[in-house]
């Protein structure tokens, strides 16, 4: 029933001075805050978190397109491409120049359903597509049209863990060899009782 998942609050957060607010975020709804570091990654670093498969550059390039759909651009006509792979690796290279704009805040929470509820306060990865009430629908309205126009990747500032299987190979991955202690709170008997 309990589950754990990673989170990441991105250098633009950071700068922005948006941490105490998004941890705030998760503490409110009951999650449970079991590690956090600040890191400043370097390019390879952050290239052994995404997994950069062909599937994945892929899933990028698809997510960009639907993107533009949904905002009435065509992608072709503005990227000189649709081809989701192509797309994908471009987005990569300007995610990894991104992620080393300025530390990063890397923590793991837990707590019933943790990967779908930090998700939901997340809200869409697109922060123009975003749910009003989600942190990227109150902090940003970033787009990938707007992103692609200056150069660069849609500014998310904050990651969440997608699945669990993806939590528990992202928090293997940026903790390794740790026990994350778990710890009581008066709110675990509210809810976990």
């Amino acid at each position: 029933m309990i589950e754990k998942t990673l989170i990441i609050i991105k250098p633009d957060a950071v700068k922005r001075g948006l941490v105490g607010r998004i941890i705030e975020t998760f503490e409110n709804v009951g999650l449970k805050l079991l590690a956090a570091k600040m890191v400043k990654p370097d390019k390879q670093v952050i290239e052994r978190h995404y997994p950069g498969t062909s599937d994945w550059l892929k899933e990028m390039g698809q997510k960009t397109i639907a993107s533009f759909n949904q905002s009435g651009v065509d992608a072709k006509k503005t990227l000189g491409t649709d081809d989701p792979e192509t797309l994908g690796q471009l987005i990569y290279k300007r995610l990894l120049a991104y992620w080393q704009e300025g530390p990063i805040v890397v923590m793991v929470w837990s707590g019933p359903e943790a990967v779908q509820i930090a998700r939901k306060l997340r809200g869409q990865t697109i922060p123009l597509l975003a749910s009003p009430g989600t942190l990227h629908a109150s902090y940003s309205f970033d787009s990938s049209t707007l992103s692609f126009s200056l150069n660069r990747v849609v500014k998310t500032f904050i990651h969440t863990s997608g699945s669990r299987d993806e939590a528990e190979r992202e928090i293997n991955y940026w903790f390794p060899n740790e026990d994350l202690k778990d710890y009581p709170r008066e709110t675990d008997e509210l809810y976990l009782r």
